[in-house]
């Protein structure tokens, strides 16, 4: 835009310039004209008394003098002096004689009938004299254009100034690298150029202002999925632990208003407890489901995978001693994770084995393949059908097969985890008889 201003001026001045430089050529070509005109005048004076006696006068000062004088009778010349100016009607004219510019006055006045006298001078010395005024008038033009272009450049920068501070307030608040290195530097020019013919400024601000709404717009998008995703499963959560509030109401309004042995209220109260169990184990499924929606790529570090499965194992053997797990793995394996949501996934994946499945036995293998890290959890437990075992990874799906009490959220917790390290978890057939839990990752740095 500053650039357009500076050639809108210098335009508009080059037009002024145009116009007032044919102006005034023509106004000193006709002044000069004059100047010589009322020098012709003059001289007429002093030769129209004597034209005869004039030429002969002017014919001795030799081929270098300033008047031509021709004396025409019916036609003839009568009298000349060395340049013989040819038979021209009563007026003043500009000729061109043995190519030399003449201003030339012929008159009649105080000459007998058929008698014209023709006086002229040599405009060489005003024609350069015209000259030389005209470039100085040129010279003036083209300051003036140059004055108007630069005063454009100035005050064009100025005026753009509040746009391009928009621009690189706005680029700033989306994120934009300006550049600002080279022979120009600009920090309102993005790395990459606009395409368009438009003015500059606007179409960075415009760029810089849709990228803005772009991301309002996906910011709008990712809020609205993410209070649906709360309120399904707000709604989800609360059917689920409906149930077993239900239970233990049930049983407390038993306990408050029948007459029970020992044995009856033992076994209510075991009831409770175990519908408390299922609460509390369903609260904190969902608080660790709940803090992996929040997480960013920011909480990822660098991961040692041999040494969470390590301890995966190891706690899977004090808390389930039925459960004789082998490791099988690579001896270095790290890549950039969730140290905390990547054990909680091998924890409930060897959860799932011992206390659903049913397992005695199972094998952690855990090796990189190519770009990938493949683990994965084989056992010896009941398995799972194959129709099942896509549905089960989905939030509050209990198995076929699985025990009661389980909250249905183990392995969705599973499948999170696997999705927040961009990978992914499923079932296939095992080799130990049971079923595979496969848990692919990414090989991130």
């Amino acid at each position: 835009m500053r650039t357009r201003v500076a050639a809108a001026a210098a335009l508009g001045a080059v037009i002024i310039a145009a116009v007032l430089s044919w102006v005034a050529a023509r106004e000193l070509e006709r002044s000069n004209l004059a100047h010589a005109d009322q020098e012709l005048a003059l001289a007429s004076r002093v030769v129209l008394i004597q034209p005869v006696l004039a030429v002969g006068i002017l014919s001795l000062t030799g081929p270098d003098r300033d008047l031509a004088v021709t004396i025409h009778k019916d036609g003839a010349v009568e009298a000349t002096t060395a340049v013989a100016l040819p038979p021209l009607s009563v007026g003043t004219r500009t000729i061109t004689v043995e190519g030399t510019p003449f201003r030339v006055l012929t008159t009649t006045d105080n000459q007998p009938a058929g008698q014209t006298v023709s006086l002229g001078i040599p405009l060489t010395d005003a024609n350069q004299t015209t000259t030389e005024q005209q470039h100085w008038v040129l010279a003036g033009a083209g300051l003036a254009v140059a004055a108007a272009a630069g005063l454009g450049w100035v005050f064009g920068g100025r005026a753009v100034g509040p746009i391009a501070d928009l621009t690189r307030q706005v680029g700033a608040h989306r994120g934009t690298r300006w550049r600002t290195t080279g022979p120009n530097p600009d920090p309102a020019v993005p790395d990459s150029p606009v395409d368009g013919s438009g003015v500059r400024e606007a179409e960075q601000l415009s760029a810089a202002v849709n990228a803005l709404l772009e991301r309002v717009d996906a910011a709008q998008a990712e809020t609205a999925a993410a209070l649906a995703t709360a309120r399904d499963f707000a709604a989800v959560s609360a059917h689920e632990l409906r149930t077993p509030l239900t239970a233990m109401r049930t049983d407390l309004e038993v306990l408050r208003t029948l007459d029970l042995d020992d044995e009856q209220r033992a076994e209510i109260l075991a009831d409770l407890q175990r519908g408390q169990g299922r609460v509390e184990t369903t609260l904190a499924a969902l608080e660790r489901l709940a803090a992996g929606e929040l997480t960013n790529d920011r909480d990822h570090v660098e991961t040692d995978l041999l040494d969470l499965v390590d301890q995966a194992v190891h706690d899977a053997g004090r808390h389930f001693p039925q459960l004789a797990v082998r490791v099988d793995a690579d001896p270095h394996l790290v890549t950039r994770g969730l140290p905390t949501g990547l054990r909680l996934a091998l924890d409930n994946a060897l959860t799932n084995s011992a206390r659903h499945g049913g397992a005695t036995r199972a094998l952690v293998s855990a090796h990189r393949r190519g770009d990938r890290i493949v683990i994965t959890v084989d056992d010896n437990g009941r398995g799972i059908p194959p129709e099942e075992r896509t549905a089960v990874f989905e939030r509050f799906f209990r198995g076929s097969e699985a025990i009661k009490g389980g909250s249905g959220l183990g392995l969705a917790l599973v499948a999170q985890q696997a999705q927040l390290h961009g990978g992914r978890a499923y079932f296939d057939d095992g080799t130990l008889g049971g079923v595979r839990l496969v848990l692919e990752l990414p090989v991130r740095q």
